[in-house]
């Protein structure tokens, strides 16, 4: 809906602010009569350039200014461009500045270059590392919508020119920018950010809608700047048509609009301005001794001190401390802070709100797009910025007929007249589902009493006088929604979020540190089995060529073939070495993240333990015995000498005496103690010395042989038992005898 443009001009001036860093922000260069007003141009840097402001490359501010009732520019006139004036305007008619009696809407965009890239830098006025401006535009009317894209676009065309001398950007900007506004002036133009206002606060944008109606003193605090400010104005645009009716809004003095009006005495349901005009909207929130400042720096402090209601925003933490406010919004961490307690109890909700706003919030939620908030996707009315206006102007609406239907109630009742309702359009008891704390609040305020004085006292016969909440809720369900926006308050996610992020990451940290573990441990265990089997392989070939049972000739004393199977072989063997011991795995120290301390040090414990223990035990089982003998006619001396096989007469390829069939043939010996007594040679594992009994190794290929000199009787016997401390002793077994031994004989 085209809005009525207003008589004067709707761009009043554009300017451009600079940061001085020895005297704080200043107006660097103006273009409008309007910058001449000394109350303009003393609070207007201040505004133009937040607190804050150099946190962000990019940020923008609204605000409201009121000149100075003294005010009067050297030209009382000013000329719009030939394409802005109507038919019945000449060229040469002038169009009056705004009077005190109004307020003037402000927006800036600020950004921040480094000194080093400016073309043209004055050494006395630059002095820090940055440089830090604002552009500036007034208007008569906040269409802040149409303004803000342009305005951004120049503001970052001046910053790429690198010389702010040159302002003719500014100038030009300034004459095009009128005409634009004039074809663009809608009512959609004017509303921002709704959605994202419903979507963060959820139900409690009701709660923000009633203390907003009961004229509380309201802040909101936070950062960004626009941020901050696109919600104050959202949540004025629930409140039908007050967006078109703030000019007297930048001052609890201004209060020009509420004499103006009447109550209407005809009423065209088509034509929404008489709709409204006979429902009384828009209330006149900012009316007497009120005031809204999008964003208020500390020059106005004295302002929330000394007025009884606003809705403002700061960024500045000791605008926060003031014992003035009755209701705080931090907007980082969408909390609410009631300083006055009996606010929380007359702007909460009751079950019927509760439900309406769920269904509400649902509507929002479904259509969300992070990428783009201000649009559902698909394009959908439902849970649009208008759909969300229609909603909550039928909540108001039907608030205030509730109102009126509960006076005409309550009249009757004095009068002794029994009303009945037949048509079934209105509720007796809406005032309880709109919370009656809430109604009676809102009748002390100065904005229902202008309110109550120009509407129809049956004004419940066009809105129907009920809750716009379409199911009656139950216990049930009204416990369920407590729940649910209980669990969205804590917000449970954002809470969370850094104990889940560290969780994943010690989690993720001690399972790579445990798999460097066992990849230690498993190359490690590697490196001690491949050193076990080459101290195999090393006492394989000793035993090869040094023969564990070593039998000469003399010792045998061979003379004839006839007589050797008679004699028995005199073995001999040198003192049995200590078997060697697997040298256990050393603790595998592993470092990992201070989380996961504990868990890897355990499980490189276990590594280790586990790695130890099959080390050891795989070397028991691989390493060879070394032998211990003695001669088989229970001789008492045995001398260590070379394997005598008959000399170059290789084995299979193997060196002489070494009789190699792929392996090294082991033997193991035991000698009895000598019948007669005397002294037992006992080997490295303490085990007594016996009679020669010689148990061949397999070969490994199916067969098995012995390097003795054929013709020795060599007797056999499985091994003897092991020393009873053994953990792996086995019983004994009896002698099998003694076997003549012949050439290719296998034992």
């Amino acid at each position: 809906m085209l809005l009525e443009p207003p008589t004067g001009p709707l761009v009043l001036g554009i300017g451009l602010v600079d940061f001085n860093h020895l005297v704080g922000p200043k107006i660097e260069f103006s273009d409008g009569a309007i910058f001449e007003d000394d109350e303009i141009s003393k609070i207007l840097p201040f505004l133009a350039l937040p607190d804050g402001a150099h946190m962000t490359t990019e940020d923008y501010s609204y605000f409201h200014l009121v000149p100075s009732p003294s005010f009067s520019p050297s030209s009382l006139s000013t000329p719009l461009p030939s394409s802005s004036i109507s038919a019945s305007t000449t060229k040469t008619k002038s169009i009056p500045i705004p009077t005190a009696t109004t307020t003037i809407f402000g927006i800036s965009c600020n950004r921040q270059i480094k000194s080093s890239e400016l073309i043209a830098r004055d050494t006395e006025v630059v002095t820090r590392s940055t440089v830090q401006k604002a552009v500036v535009v007034l208007a008569s009317k906040p269409v802040f919508g149409p303004i803000r894209d342009k305005l951004g676009v120049v503001t970052r065309a001046l910053f790429n020119q690198r010389d702010f001398r040159e302002t003719d950007i500014l100038v030009a900007f300034r004459e095009s920018l009128e005409t634009s506004l004039r074809t663009q002036l809608t009512e959609s133009g004017l509303y921002m950010g709704t959605r994202e206002l419903v979507h963060t606060f959820r139900s409690r944008t009701l709660i923000l809608l009633k203390a907003l109606m009961l004229q509380k003193r309201i802040m909101f605090y936070g950062h960004p700047v626009e941020k901050l400010c696109t919600y104050q104005y959202s949540l004025i645009s629930l409140i039908p048509g007050l967006l078109q009716t703030l000019d007297d809004c930048g001052s609890p003095p201004l209060a020009s609009r509420a004499p103006t009006l009447e109550r209407p005495t005809s009423l065209r349901t088509s034509d929404r301005k008489s709709l409204l005009a006979y429902l009384g909207l828009p209330l006149d929130i900012f009316g007497k001794e009120a005031f809204f400042q999008p964003y208020l720096p500390l020059q106005q402090m004295d302002l929330v001190k000394e007025t009884k209601s606003w809705l403002c925003g700061s960024t500045n933490s000791i605008l926060t401390q003031q014992k003035e406010i009755d209701l705080l919004i931090n907007i980082e961490t969408n909390t609410f802070e009631f300083r006055d307690p009996k606010l929380e109890r007359s702007a909460g909700l009751t079950p019927a709100d509760r439900l309406w706003m769920d269904e509400v919030v649902k509507d929002v939620n479904e259509g969300w797009n992070e990428s783009d908030p201000t649009r559902p996707t698909g394009m959908h009315f439902k849970g649009s910025d208008d759909y969300l206006r229609t909603k909550f102007e039928e909540y108001v609406s039907s608030a205030l007929a509730s109102v009126k239907y509960a006076d005409f109630l309550g009249k009757g009742e004095k009068q002794n007249v029994l009303i009945t309702d037949t048509s079934g359009g209105s509720d007796g008891n809406a005032i309880a589902d709109f919370n009656p704390l809430w109604i009676s609040e809102f009748r002390q305020t100065n904005a229902f009493e202008v309110w109550n004085r120009i509407t129809d006292p049956l004004l419940f016969d066009i809105v129907e006088a009920r809750h716009p909440c379409a199911a009656k809720p139950n216990v049930v369900t009204d416990i369920g929604l407590r729940l649910q926006e209980g669990l969205q308050d804590l917000k449970l996610e954002q809470q969370l979020a850094p104990t889940r992020e560290a969780i994943s990451r010690t989690i993720a940290t001690g399972s790579t540190n445990f798999f460097k573990a066992m990849e230690g441990v498993r190359g490690r265990w590697a490196t001690q089995r491949s050193g076990s089997v080459g101290s195999l392989h090393d006492d394989s070939s000793s035993t090869s060529s040094g023969t564990p049972v070593e039998i000469t000739k003399a010792d045998a004393e061979v003379t004839t073939p006839a007589d050797s199977n008679s004699r028995p072989a005199s073995v001999s063997q040198p003192p049995a070495a200590a078997p060697p011991v697997a040298s256990a795995i050393r603790p595998l120290s592993v470092t990992a993240a201070q989380a996961a301390g504990e868990a890897k040090a355990t499980l490189g414990a276990w590594g280790s333990g586990i790695g130890s223990f099959l080390s050891q035990r795989a070397a028991r089982l691989s390493l060879p015995r070394t032998i211990s003998s003695g001669s088989a006619d229970n001789s008492r001396s045995s001398s260590p000498s070379q394997n005598s096989s008959p000399a170059g007469t290789p084995q299979n390829g193997s060196p002489a005496g070494s009789m190699m069939f792929g392996r090294a043939l082991l033997l193991s010996a035991n000698v009895k103690p000598p019948e007669g007594g005397g002294d037992v040679k006992r080997d490295s594992r303490d085990v007594p010395a016996v009679h020669v009994d010689v148990s061949v190794n397999d070969l490994g290929d199916g067969r098995r042989s012995s390097p003795i000199s054929p013709g020795i009787r060599v007797p056999l016997r499985p091994r003897s038992p092991r020393s009873p401390n053994s953990p792996h002793s086995r019983p004994a077994t009896p002698d099998v005898g003694e076997v003549p031994f012949k050439p290719g004989m296998a034992l």
